[in-house]
């Protein structure tokens, strides 16, 4: 059954999940992340060229990241989710009704690829995590190239987002901001996209990374 959401008609990206979405991410997930966190003002808003699409494409830090990386960037996105969130009934309710799609990490449908590039016919974006899973041992690595080739097949740029978790002196919860970088284009190669995101979002999430990182295709 879950299979069926790595095809996403145009359709599917209708008013509804428009609002279900922003009322999702900024009325209850945001204001879950607030319990748990210090969430800081978001920084970078400036360069969103709102009259573009983009493939949003941030460190993964939190099982709350997609929906936050929303309503913090003030933008409707749909996101490539593993495919294992749509496998328990309240998980693919929430899913489904936020306009996320699946993915197999193990071997990505071509269904995949053809929703990912519809969404550039509907009003949302594209979101993608390279990293796949959840990283916050302070490491920029293990992240994969398919972002950097899916923004190619879209002529659609990249807009790197930084997700910086940090410790507050002053409180018993740690700090969480989402910091905005430049977009990148997508004429560079594939190659260039991909090291300009790790060099972009690792100054954004204070996080190590070393060029000599092997990512994988």
């Amino acid at each position: 059954m879950a299979s069926k959401y790595s095809t996403r008609p145009v359709k599917v990206y209708n008013t509804f999940r428009t609002v279900f979405q922003y009322v999702a991410c900024n009325w209850i997930i945001l204001n879950i992340l607030r319990t748990k966190y210090n969430v800081i003002k978001p920084v970078g808003l400036e360069n969103i060229d709102r009259s573009k699409k983009y493939v949003v494409a941030s460190n993964h830090a939190t099982g709350f990241d997609p929906f936050c990386v929303a309503a913090n960037l003030k933008m409707t996105i749909a996101y490539m989710a593993k495919v294992q969130l749509f496998e328990t009934f309240w998980s693919m309710v929430l899913m489904d009704w936020c306009g996320a799609f699946a993915v197999d990490r193990e071997k990505v449908d071509i269904s995949t690829i053809k929703t990912a590039l519809s969404i550039k016919k509907t009003k949302w974006h594209l979101g993608i995590f390279p990293q796949g899973t959840r990283r916050q041992d302070g490491k920029l690595g293990d992240f994969t190239q398919g972002f950097a080739s899916m923004a190619k097949k879209m002529d659609a740029d990249i807009l790197p987002v930084g997700i910086l978790i940090k410790e507050n002196p002053n409180s018993k919860k740690k700090d969480i901001q989402f910091k905005v970088g430049k977009p990148i284009s997508c004429k560079l190669t594939v190659d260039e996209i991909t090291e300009n995101w790790a060099q972009e979002v690792s100054k954004l999430a204070d996080l190590e990374y070393s060029p000599t990182t092997e990512e994988k295709e």
